[in-house]
């Protein structure tokens, strides 16, 4: 089995045991990014803005992304949320975006208010392009390297903390 194969494999399994209503694997898990020959292009994303303006994309971005899929009816993605939006206010050299799954925009919206999301939010109202980044339940976040790679999928609730060390890891990069 190639080293390919073997990392596509272990991210499917990892997925299958996390998914919305549990604790998923977040609250403090070890974290690591892959080594920069084994990533993988991340799937090509667009999505429809969930403000109605531009459509989201990955497309044009020469800086890391953290990529999270969630949805307003997921407990652990309402949970892991604030976290998110601290990390993006404390690591602008990164870009934080969000697609609501699953979910009807007018709740996602109003979930993303009462929060005060300042990041890109799209919607994936048909679980179609969750389905591409091998996302089988919620939430599910990856962090995407400056060239378009995904470094590592984090299924399950996520904390600052984990974020911080995807983040330092991804600035370690050769």
């Amino acid at each position: 089995m190639t080293r390919s194969a073997a990392l596509l494999l272990t991210i499917v399994a990892t997925v299958l045991l996390a998914g919305c209503g549990g604790g998923g694997l977040g609250g403090g898990a070890a974290v690591t990014v892959a080594a920069p020959g084994d990533r993988e292009p991340a799937p090509a994303l667009e999505v429809a803005a969930l403000d109605g303006g531009a459509p989201v994309t990955l497309a044009d971005r020469d800086r890391p992304v953290v990529l999270n899929f969630w949805a307003s009816w997921c407990e652990p993605c309402t949970r892991e949320m604030p976290a998110l939006v601290e990390f993006h206010n404390l690591r602008p050299e990164l870009d934080v975006v969000g697609v609501a799954v699953n979910d009807r925009p007018a709740d996602s919206r109003r979930f993303a208010e009462e929060v005060g999301i300042p990041f890109a939010l799209g919607t994936d109202p048909s679980g179609d392009v969750a389905g591409r980044f091998g996302v089988q339940g919620l939430p599910v976040t990856l962090v995407i390297d400056a060239r378009g790679r995904i470094a590592a999928t984090h299924p399950g609730e996520i904390d600052r903390a984990q974020l911080e060390a995807y983040a330092d890891q991804l600035a370690a990069d050769p």
